[in-house]
């Protein structure tokens, strides 16, 4: 496997260190890696605007006209799945960072063992993503679904509802049985009739969570503690 990264700084000396420090950990780890120096936010928005493109992306938060941060947001309109490595000098931007899922967020100068530690949370990931199909019976057929697709499950009468990127489904289940077919790192209750993926979470409230397709989810009491919890441990790790 290759992993294609892409380094988002505007000054080349920061590129060249970045470049270094990731070719120092390809030849340790024996990843295989394909790198890509964009220079600026508006040259990606122009030239990579395809979800896909890249499996990591290291972004200078502080960059002239857009910033890292910014450029971060329109990214994820069209590309859920690609990796976000933050880089910059201040910790200001860390939360928000983190909510519109940020792998790590590197001060600089970055060290050796951080960018090593990053890109150990990187592989894992993409690693996963090969094993990420759930399959499971649907009006008498086998329905095989990325899980990764699932925004949440819930309870419905005596019926449960699936809603994806796609589609919603609809039948006589569980959801405990369900909850077996997913993992609890990434699927968390949100009440005792709704589990969510925290891959889309983009904020929690006391009293619900806002998914990124506009869906609120009702959060309960006994709830809000644990996924608060597992939201910052999903993207902090």
């Amino acid at each position: 496997m290759r992993i294609r990264i892409a380094v988002v700084e505007d000054e080349s000396k920061q590129y060249e260190y970045v470049k270094k420090l990731l070719t120092q950990w390809s030849e340790q780890s024996g990843e295989s890696i394909a790198l890509t120096h964009v220079t600026c936010a508006e040259e990606y928005l122009i030239n990579y605007n395809q979800p896909d493109t890249f499996d990591v992306l290291f972004l200078d938060v502080y960059m002239k006209q857009m910033n890292g941060m910014e450029l971060a947001k329109e990214i994820r309109k069209f590309d859920r799945k690609v990796q976000m490595v933050f880089l910059t000098g201040v910790s200001d931007y860390v939360f928000e960072g983190y909510e519109i899922g940020a792998v790590r967020y590197l001060l600089k100068p970055v060290e050796q063992d951080k960018m090593t530690e990053t890109m150990a949370v990187c592989v894992e990931k993409l690693k996963q993503k090969s094993d990420d199909y759930i399959s499971f019976k649907y009006q008498g057929e086998k329905l095989r679904l990325l899980r990764s697709d699932i925004y949440y499950v819930e309870v419905y009468g005596h019926y449960l509802r699936m809603v994806t990127k796609t589609d919603t489904y609809e039948w006589k289940d569980s959801l405990q049985s369900m909850r077996s077919k997913l993992d609890a790192r990434r699927f968390v209750e949100a009440n005792r009739s709704t589990i969510v993926n925290m891959e889309y979470v983009s904020k929690i409230a006391r009293e619900e969570c806002l998914l990124e397709n506009g869906t609120v989810i009702h959060v309960s009491k006994g709830a809000y503690k644990g996924l608060n919890e597992a939201f910052m441990k999903f993207y902090v790790g």
